[in-house]
């Protein structure tokens, strides 16, 4: 018997959630659809051994889906949906609600165990849980990320963040400072511009620290040591006045930090001589580069990049690197 398109309405349901699996479901879709039907009938329409029909056929009228119309067990009819569905969803919500009140209890119990000291900071050791982390925590994320980007990193340099793209798009915030060291080469560049055109909003400190990761002002995930700061040791930070101290002082770093914006391809009114190359030496200059790193990062000589800045340091008629960065923003030739 051809399926009618009311069938294909039933078809994209999922009664998973209610504890079926994809067999049950398709075979009691079917019973809906027909009302009645033998085993075997509904083995040839979906294309499973008459045994597997069977069974799927026992468990829907064990939760009281379908009851047999004959004592062999050939034929099954289904139960209105209006009736046997309603109580098929309460069930199911005591088991949930059942699950709940163990899980509390669980973490009552590990709270007293540890004395509630995993409450607020938790050790996070090895590269892999410390990755773990780092991703759950953004995927967990509701409305803002906090980020810097700074050394140390594992071996092989930064890993790519997929998890911001995702979030990004499912309208969490981002703000991220970056170190030097972290846009030094065309690849690291390349992706903060990715971040950037994806809508994180970003700065670059030189020397800015420690990295670090907080997560709706929730939770963060800092270095575990400051003198030996390990990129396989963690320390998780719950909400409490520690956490608090970490929001603020990212809070500061953003403030002294310098607006990617400011290093970008569009910076303000374009000025005569002064190329799209100039407004991205002056921008890591005022973020405090060194000629060198700025070399590395835009693939130029150091020599290139301090002959550039004398004749802007020129063109600005500042004595010192700090004052021609403050003029070249007040200028708009990058961002302030």
């Amino acid at each position: 018997m051809p399926l009618s398109s009311e069938t294909s309405t039933f078809e994209a349901l999922s009664l998973e959630p209610l504890g079926l699996t994809v067999l049950e479901e398709q075979v009691y879709l079917r019973l809906v659809e027909h009302g009645s039907a033998a085993t075997c009938d509904v083995a040839a329409d979906l294309g499973g051994t008459p045994d597997e029909v069977a069974r799927a056929l026992d468990a829907l009228a064990s939760r009281g889906l379908a009851h047999r119309e004959d004592f062999e067990g050939l034929r099954f009819r289904v139960i209105s949906p209006d009736v046997a569905l309603p109580e098929l969803i309460r069930q199911r919500r005591r088991e949930l609600n059942r699950l709940q009140d163990e899980a509390e209890r669980i973490s009552e119990a590990a709270a007293r165990r540890w004395g509630g000291a995993c409450d607020v900071v938790e050790p996070v050791v090895g590269a892999s849980a410390v990755l773990d982390a780092f991703t759950q925590m953004q995927r967990a994320a509701r409305d803002e990320v906090l980020m810097v980007d700074a050394p140390p990193y594992f071996a092989g340099g930064a890993q790519p963040n997929e998890s911001e793209f995702v979030a990004l798009a499912a309208g969490v915030s981002y703000r991220v400072i970056y170190h030097r060291e972290a846009i030094v080469t065309d690849e690291a560049r390349a992706a903060m511009r990715q971040y950037v055109d994806a809508g994180e909003q970003a700065r670059v400190n030189a020397q800015v620290w420690p990295k670090l990761l907080v997560v709706d002002r929730a939770v963060a995930l800092v270095p575990e040591s400051a003198d030996d700061p390990d990129p396989e040791r963690r320390l998780l930070i719950r909400s409490s006045s520690i956490l608090d101290v970490v929001v603020a002082h990212f809070e500061q770093l953003w403030e002294r930090s310098t607006p990617v914006e400011a290093l970008a391809r569009t910076a303000g009114t374009a000025e005569p001589g002064v190329s799209e190359r100039d407004r991205e030496i002056l921008g890591l200059m005022a973020a405090g580069l060194k000629d060198r790193t700025i070399a590395r990062s835009l693939g130029i000589t150091e020599r290139t990049v301090g002959r550039r800045i004398n004749d802007l340091m020129r063109r600005l008629d500042a004595e010192t690197r700090f004052s021609a960065g403050v003029r070249a923003a007040q200028r708009g030739w990058i961002s302030g």
